[in-house]
């Protein structure tokens, strides 16, 4: 008892520990730095939540905006200010929340599948340093609650798994079906988790009455997030219509190939053994025709089906781009990262036999095959890589100069250590089964005492081999997070100054002098309108082309530097320090060319 309260009592030392760094960091932020995503999430939440109006043609799905959007309500009616960077600050402490409760889920988790204290602790330490979800505090985007719930479906299904009785298993069912459905309101590729989810059930063998469940929460959930979709209008067909219009070829298997690499790379391995574990316990249970043995076993499956799904759907998305991180992207398989390592260490840890060589075969083929795929890929990406879409091999991607064959190579090093460390660990574990003993009665005391102490020194061995593993997720997690924040750090400190113009423009907007601001679409990126958009939530905003003679909707502009060489009536307002545009006046709403 005097134990469980001590485990417990540093365990929630640990979370506060890791919440308080969350928020410390979210407090000196600085501006968005995933645009136009972040401008477009917060755009939600200030419209529901505030005085903000309806952005229009809305690209991403509204879940996070609407979750948000209560805590804006308070800041609103507490007279505390809604706009631009307060909303900000806002969304990166809820992150900072539910990163700290994927830490506990991953901890609870890897307890659940094995029973094991080291797993649990192991666990809880790789999602706590795991750039997925230790950005949270710095990159306000639904993924950090996408990671939670992943996590959370998985150990749902653990628990439905575990269950005494057929009605605990039924109410776990309905829990992870309730997830999956909401977190499509959250980002649309989570739809994965709902195929992932009704995958598990019918391979682990569900029994009528747990099915019943699974639909029950499917339903609930299901209706919940089309309800959302339907009320903010940001259904995504305009997306998947843009999708089935890309040409496919090598990209799509250089893309899928290489988020698997970033996968295996991110997580020393442990993500892609993980998978492999999945895979084996679904073929194997397709061929039984029986219910998994272990919690283990389901779980992997729910995990890889996910993993598999959102990687095939993220290769089909990414073709079309020439961006370098297209190839390693690891924004959309990073939320399985954690589930995946986690079920890869509980396996490692209760493995008793010596089937464990078709999952160390399977990891090693899918790595080596994908490093091939993504060596053949260097002459169709030549564009400028984007470091926050590769947080997991961010130290790869800076020490080699964003040289794709060099990452590649360094991310297939990292699998394939892991490998070697997990099959290391395995064998000491299953050393000596098998082995004949002597007979007789005199020798069996004997016999027993040498087992124990033969078995006690397996289960030390294992455990510093695991540990030696661990230890080496636990550093290229950290260093990482410590390279991730530095340069999201830049990032914030240059979004900031993007939008100081903003301030000039609220003045006008509270004298009632302005209603609608008008956005240059030459040379200013598509980007720069969320920014103001975020900062001026209560005016609209319109593009327009004063190059071809259109009439802005107001006087006032923001258009590039060179805009008097345009238009020689403008007069400059106020300057971007980190942008190349600036806010301008037009005389008469009209554009008078040199």
């Amino acid at each position: 008892m005097r134990r469980d309260i001590v485990a417990a009592t540093l365990g929630m030392g640990a979370l506060v520990g890791v919440l308080t760094v969350h928020l410390l960091v979210a407090s000196s932020a600085g501006g968005p730095v995933a645009v136009p995503d972040v401008p477009a999430y917060l755009s939600i939440a200030q419209w529901i939540g505030s005085d903000g109006l309806a952005p229009e043609n809305l690209p991403f799905q509204p879940g996070f905006g609407l979750l948000l959007a209560p805590l804006v309500w308070v800041a609103q009616i507490s007279e505390l200010s809604t706009q631009g960077e307060s909303v900000h600050y806002i969304a990166l402490v809820a992150n900072s929340m539910a990163a700290t409760v994927a830490v506990a889920v991953a901890g609870w988790l890897g307890w659940r599948m094995s029973g094991r204290w080291w797993v649990c602790v192991a666990g809880a330490a790789i999602a706590a340093v795991h750039p997925s979800l230790s950005s949270a505090s710095r990159i306000a985007w639904p993924e950090t609650l996408l990671a939670l719930a992943v996590l959370a479906s998985a150990g749902a299904i653990a628990r439905a798994h575990l269950a005494a009785t057929t009605r605990s298993s039924q109410r776990s069912w309905a829990v992870a079906g309730l997830i999956a459905t909401l977190a499509v309101a959250l980002h649309a590729r989570a739809v994965v988790l709902v195929v992932a989810v009704v995958v598990t059930a019918a391979v682990t063998r569900t029994g009528r009455r747990t099915w019943l469940g699974l639909a029950a929460g499917l339903l609930v959930g299901g209706g919940t997030a089309a309800l959302a979709l339907s009320l903010t209008g940001t259904w995504p067909i305009a997306r998947l219509s843009e999708a089935a219009e890309l040409d496919r070829g090598w990209q799509t298997v250089a893309t899928v190939s290489g988020q698997l690499l970033a996968l295996g790379g991110g997580t020393v391995g442990l993500g892609l053994v993980g998978l492999s574990i999945g895979m084996v316990a679904a073929m194997r249970l397709l061929r039984v025709r029986g219910a998994p043995e272990s919690p283990v076993a389901a779980v992997g499956v729910f995990v890889c089906a996910g993993a598999l799904a959102v990687v095939l759907l993220g290769g089909w998305t990414l073709v079309g781009s020439d961006r370098v991180d297209t190839v390693l992207y690891g924004r959309y398989v990073d939320p399985w990262a954690v589930p995946l390592a986690v079920v890869a260490l509980a396996w490692i840890s209760t493995q008793r036999s010596r089937r464990h060589s078709h999952v160390l075969i399977t990891t090693t083929a899918l790595a080596l095959t994908a490093y091939a795929a993504v060596l053949g890929a260097p002459g169709m990406f030549d564009g400028e890589p984007r470091r926050i879409m590769t947080l997991s091999l961010s130290p790869a991607w800076a020490l080699t100069d964003d040289r794709l064959g060099a990452v590649a190579t360094a991310a297939v090093v990292l699998t394939l250590v892991g490998v070697l460390l997990a099959a290391l660990a395995l064998s000491r574990a299953n050393a000596g089964i098998g082995a004949q003993l002597p007979e007789g009665p005199g020798v069996a005391v004997l016999s027993t005492a040498g087992a124990c102490d033969e078995h006690s020194g397996r289960q030390r061995a294992r455990l510093l081999v695991g540990g030696t593993l661990v230890a080496a997720v636990l550093v290229l997690g950290t260093v990482s997070t410590v390279s991730n924040h530095r340069h999201l750090a830049d990032v914030g400190a240059i979004a900031r100054d993007q939008v100081t113009a903003a301030a000039a423009i609220a003045d006008i907007v509270g004298a009632g002098g302005l209603s609608c601001l008008a956005h240059d679409r030459a040379r200013v990126p598509e980007y720069a309108l969320w920014l103001y958009r975020m900062e001026l939530p209560s005016i609209t905003h319109e593009r327009v082309s004063l190059s071809s003679g259109e009439a802005p909707c107001s006087a006032f502009v923001i258009a590039h530097d060179d805009l008097v060489e345009r238009c020689t009536n403008a007069r400059h307002l106020v300057d971007e320090p980190a942008g190349a545009w600036a806010l301008w006046y037009l005389p008469a709403r009209e554009c008078i060319g040199a």
